[in-house]
């Protein structure tokens, strides 16, 4: 195109002066470039034509254009609007610069629209493309030079990319970061990915990008490649020569740095880098890895930085990892190269057949163009996608050998159990601690035979780790899972998911129990698993549930029952401070768990260490899970707790009024009810409030009045008669309006005794007059007499020790006893409070 434009000037603007044709700076351009070649400057068109370039002579006929033919108008015209992605193109050619996946597509749809319409006689083009479409290897023996000025930027030797390399096609996002990292603190940037999948044609293309970036900071970049072999449609090829040391690849950079072989490569190069600002790019750094390799990282000098493209990862360096492309992507790649190439049987394909074909190749540029390479070579398209095992085996198999037993073994769980797993699943299919586990994670991610990708089940996210496809095809037909390892490892599968419903089933029956443990999904079953552990062994040996905890939070970080189970067994052992840490964890890792509320509120109210705190992460919980009777019960009595005996009665009596409540748990409530009314009672007599007396009773009888009488028996019935006793002294002390209700008051209460079975109505409610606690007896005084008592004879011996005179007692009297009147069944209910 470029020779045909400077045809068309001497044809059509031969006849005007220099300086009508060429601004005045296009000119002395030209000169320049003139002089550069050895030639002096000149005034005349003919001589400085040749070194005028493409977006010049355009310009040239385009500010002629009326003095144009028409049809080399329309021609000029029609090319003026590609003009400045044309010109892009050719500077990428001219320097030496990485070519886009499509510039010779578009250039060619260009030629073949200029060839195609009468004007400009375009001879050297038509001749160009005519060599293409009968010989595309015409190309190989061209020397292209250009008319370009000189680089102001540093030296550098950096190889002359591929037309059609394929790592910058859709590789957008990932060449800024390579570009922000070099530019940013880290000392050493790497690229992984697998074999072919761009790491050597990104790292060109960030190197090229960086050498026209006037802000970069480098006095030099050097290149030097570790490649080894190449692969062809037939084989992998041997690079004769090629480098295969650590101390080869230092001896290259010295000899590119300094010219000269140095005695000591390594303190060579270093020195460099610590006198310049040198851009060291290492390529196919995987086959050189060693301990000098990694010494030489470490030991950088500030401002020099190293870039490294490897399938293996070092842990020492900012990585940036390169991922298959979209199907959509690698359709578009197929679409290229198969133009590009002139490859027939692949061009005429219709775009569903060409999606499906790179669907096929896991969006592997690699694969790609091997796949493109092989049908131009003429082997048949269905062969190549059915025995892949040449590319398969140049992109993976040197990687393998480098894998630890771990890794390999988390390889082979990952080849029989398909679908991603997160670090406690790889853990239990292959008996792993977490530190294994991570560890074997870790390598395979480096390696990039595993990739980490975000699991999301029921709103809850966590990571997974997963074979890639690329990989998986390798391991498939290299190293198959041997048939004993296979059943044994989908063995460990089942009882892992028989684990989680085992527990799923548990969380439906006793959600609210310390001893269950909350699952989300599989990925918790595991984990959970080791928690059950946990619990099963906090009483006799709470160091290894301690343990078993901390094994959980490594294998799942982000599970919040990991936290709630260590803070269960902290506050076993009296640790309160660890268990308060713990649970705020759990609270952190869960804020919509109804769960860790109620536990936390739970501890809080039994260790006294936050009433009120306890009982809004309560209301909290409530909010979450309003039909919760557990997480009700416990509301109930922090407002116990509270002194707010009201609010106690009556939450206490929606839990009695619950159906689907355990009765363990409504009879529960009905003691924590009577008791608030008991205690409410007493403080509103103590300070003489006698309104607020009766209103606390009349709030109970509304709550209590209508229940099933068997959940009043026991405790309840005997707080009952003793709240009886406290509404016929309020009848006693008070007048009209509050004397009246406390005495039908009073009557109700005894209706409701008569009904309660276990002869709740013929116990009778005393005083403790005498505790000879060295003897284990005392006595309760009832209706002007004296009745004996015995430890034995208290319901809960473990009240002995709080028994104290002026305690009130419900008891069966036995007036026939041989010894004299006996209380038998007694049952202290509470401690009045001065009203007596």
């Amino acid at each position: 195109m470029e020779e045909d434009l400077r045809a068309a000037i001497e044809q059509h603007l031969g006849d005007l002066t220099l300086s009508e044709v060429l601004p005045e700076e296009r000119i002395e351009r030209a000169n320049g470039r003139r002089v550069k070649d050895g030639l002096r400057s000149s005034g005349e068109l003919p001589a400085l034509l040749p070194y005028v370039d493409f977006g010049d002579s355009l310009e040239a006929l385009a500010s002629h254009s009326g003095t144009l033919p028409s049809e080399v108008r329309s021609q000029i015209g029609q090319l003026s609007t590609v003009c400045p992605r044309v010109v892009a193109i050719r500077n990428r050619v001219a320097h030496t610069r990485p070519m886009e996946i499509d510039d010779s597509s578009f250039l060619i749809d260009t030629a073949r629209s200029l060839l195609g319409r009468p004007g400009t006689s375009w001879d050297a083009l038509s001749s160009v493309m005519t060599k293409l479409e009968q010989d595309p290897s015409y190309v190989l023996g061209l020397t292209i030079s250009l008319p370009a000025d000189a680089e102001p930027g540093p030296q550098h030797n950096l190889p002359v990319p591929d037309f059609d390399e394929t790592g910058f096609f859709g590789r957008q996002d990932e060449l800024r970061r390579i570009k922000k990292a070099i530019k940013g603190a880290y000392p050493v940037v790497s690229i992984l990915g697998d074999g072919g999948i761009g790491k050597t044609s990104i790292a060109l293309k960030a190197a090229y990008d960086l050498l026209d970036d006037p802000g970069q900071p480098f006095d030099a970049f050097v290149w030097v490649s570790a490649k080894a072999t190449i692969l062809t449609p037939t084989e992998i090829r041997r690079i004769n020569g090629a480098i295969e040391s650590s101390l080869g690849l230092f001896a290259s950079a010295a000899n590119q740095l300094a010219g000269e072989q140095a005695a000591d490569p390594v303190a060579e190069v270093l020195a460099y880098m610590e006198n310049f600002k040198i851009l060291l790019l290492l390529d196919n750094l995987e086959t050189v890895l060693d301990s000098r390799l990694r010494d030489f990282l470490l030991d950088l000098p500030m401002g020099s930085k190293v870039i490294i493209t490897s399938r293996i990862g070092l842990g020492i360096e900012n990585p940036v990892t390169l991922a298959p492309l979209s199907t959509e992507e690698s359709a578009r790649l197929l679409r290229a190269l198969a133009r590009v190439r002139n490859v027939q049987q692949l061009t005429g394909l219709h775009q569903d057949t060409v999606s499906k074909l790179a669907a096929t190749m896991a969006g592997h540029p690699a694969y790609l163009r091997w796949f493109v390479a092989g049908v131009q070579a003429g082997r048949r398209p269905e062969e190549l996608l059915s025995n892949n095992e040449l590319l398969l085996d140049f992109c993976m198999s040197n990687v393998f050998e480098y894998l630890s037993p771990d890794a390999h073994a988390v390889l082979r769980s990952m080849q029989v159990v398909s679908g991603a797993k997160n670090q406690a699943e790889v853990a239990y299919l292959n008996d792993f601690t977490a530190t294994q586990t991570q560890s074997a994670l870790l390598e395979l991610l480096t390696t990039n035979f595993v990739q980490m990708n975000s699991l999301v089940t029921a709103n809850v996210f966590d990571t997974g780790y997963e074979i890639s496809e690329f990989a998986r095809q390798y391991l498939d037909k290299h190293h198959p899972v041997s048939p004993e390892e296979r059943d044994w490892l989908i063995a460990r599968n089942q009882a892992l998911r028989n684990l989680g419903l085992q527990m799923a089933a548990e969380n439906t029956a006793t959600p609210y129990a310390s001893t269950t443990v909350h699952v989300r999904g599989p990925g918790d079953f595991h984990a959970a698993g080791l928690l059950r552990e946990g619990i099963s062994v906090a009483t006799v040996d709470p160091n290894r549930a301690l343990e078993l905890c901390k094994e959980a939070q490594l294998l799942a970080p982000g599970y919040f029952e990991a936290w709630r189970v260590d803070a269960y067994v902290r506050a076993l052992t009296l640790d309160s401070v660890g268990a308060s840490a713990s649970y705020e964890r759990a609270l952190e890792l869960a804020s919509e768990s109804a769960t860790v509320r109620f536990h936390f509120g739970e501890y809080l109210l039994n260790s006294e260490a936050g009433v009120q705190r306890a009982l809004e992460l309560l209301q909290q919980a409530a909010r979450l899970d309003p039909a919760s009777p557990e997480i009700a019960a416990q509301i109930s009595w922090a407002h116990f707790c509270l002194g707010d005996m009201a609010t106690a009665i009556e939450v206490s009596g929606s839990v009695i009024g619950m159906q689907d409540a355990p009765a363990t748990m409504r009879r529960a409530a009905g003691v924590l009810a009577t008791r608030a009314t008991y205690e409410g009672v007493n403080r509103a007599m103590a300070v003489g409030n006698l309104d607020a007396a009766v209103e606390c009773v009349e709030l109970a009888l509304e709550q209590l009045d209508a229940r099933e009488p068997i959940l009043l028996d026991g405790e309840a019935a005997d707080t009952l008669i003793a709240v009886r006793a406290q509404t016929e002294r309020l009848a006693q002390e008070s007048m009209d309006y509050v004397a009246r209700r406390s005495v039908d008051f009073a009557k109700r209460i005894g209706s409701m005794l008569d009904t309660i079975p276990g002869g709740a109505s013929a116990r009778s409610l005393g005083i403790v007059r005498s505790v000879v606690r060295e003897k284990g007896y005392g006595f309760i005084r009832a209706g002007g007499a004296d009745y004996f008592f015995h430890v034995r004879d208290l319901v809960d011996p473990s009240n002995w020790e709080a028994l104290i005179v002026g305690d009130e007692g419900v008891f069966y009297p036995n007036p026939s006893h041989p010894r004299g009147l006996r209380a038998e069944r007694m049952r202290r209910v509470g401690t009045p409070l001065g009203w007596r």
